[in-house]
């Protein structure tokens, strides 16, 4: 698996520039001057700003895996009709072939290191019409992504059901995690908790000012963008943004870039960073 910290090239959608062209630039320059390329992915569909959900996961330098992107619980019957094809992206853009996998899976549900992937089980519900059991399932799972396959729950009446908004790997042993233990949802928490640690990993958490009645999707800083050695820290001119960027800078600046951007105009759509751009190693 190509962990964000061996990828080299950001993909934004060809929407961006158009939404807003001054931060779409001004993101552009972080990236560039750190040392990493940025590039434009042609025919993305009108308001499917997200790249991260429809495009493939890269396991290696020319392996990819492109899942199914059917986002039928979060879209409403009029962006059903305008979700973006990958394999049309994967054409225009001269993108390398990927192997195509029958999983119903988004980009946004995988939170990957160099060995392994957490994914919420999202993923068996909107699989299990056409699988025997869940264990066939998780075989499958493995299958495609030739890694150590870590489910976790989704978050409650959160409607993508995506990790990447939960929880991110900070290297191999650690995680980043939502900071939940204010919100009634304790046993969503433990559960968590439970799981990392019948794996072996240890976790730190992050503010989290989200709330499940909000439009944006202002306040989830653990959405951040992670390129190589540049972590891009979304900020949101809430009290929250200080903490967290210090806590950012405090795990990973000895060795990494860490930048605050104001991340609202992406964040206005209900996704952050790592939901807008597509990281990969070329």
């Amino acid at each position: 698996m190509i962990a964000d910290n061996q990828t080299n090239t950001v993909y934004i959608s060809n929407l961006w520039p158009e939404e807003d062209p001054q931060r779409f630039y001004e993101l552009e320059a972080i990236i560039t001057k750190a040392g990493y390329m940025v590039k434009l992915l042609l025919s993305t569909t009108d308001e499917d700003y997200y790249c991260r959900d429809y495009m493939p996961v890269q396991l290696g330098e020319n392996d990819f895996v492109q899942f199914v992107f059917r986002p039928i619980d979060y879209y409403d019957e009029n962006q059903i009709w305008e979700i973006t094809n990958p394999v049309i992206v994967q054409q225009v853009n001269r993108l390398p072939q990927p192997r195509f996998s029958g999983l119903i899976l988004d980009g946004g549900n995988i939170a990957k290191t160099s060995d392994k992937v957490i994914i919420t089980d999202k993923v068996i519900t909107d699989n299990r019409y056409q699988f025997n059991s869940d264990e066939d399932i998780m075989t499958e799972l493995k299958k495609n992504l030739k890694c150590k396959v870590i489910v976790i729950p989704a978050y409650p009446n959160e409607e993508t059901g995506h990790a990447d908004g939960l929880i991110r790997f900070v290297n191999e042993n650690t995680v980043l995690l939502n900071d939940t233990t204010e919100e009634p949802e304790k046993e969503w928490l433990n559960k968590v908790r439970a799981i990392l640690e019948s794996n072996e990993l240890t976790w730190l958490d992050i503010p989290c000012t989200l709330t499940m009645d909000q439009k944006t999707a202002n306040g989830l800083y653990i959405n951040y963008l992670h390129v190589g050695n540049l972590i891009v820290v979304p900020q949101f001119k809430q009290k929250e943004d200080d903490r967290a960027l210090q806590i950012m800078q405090q795990l990973f600046g000895t060795k990494n870039k860490v930048i605050p951007l104001d991340a609202r105009w992406i964040a206005k759509f209900g996704g952050v960073l790592n939901c807008a751009t597509w990281t990969v190693k070329e």
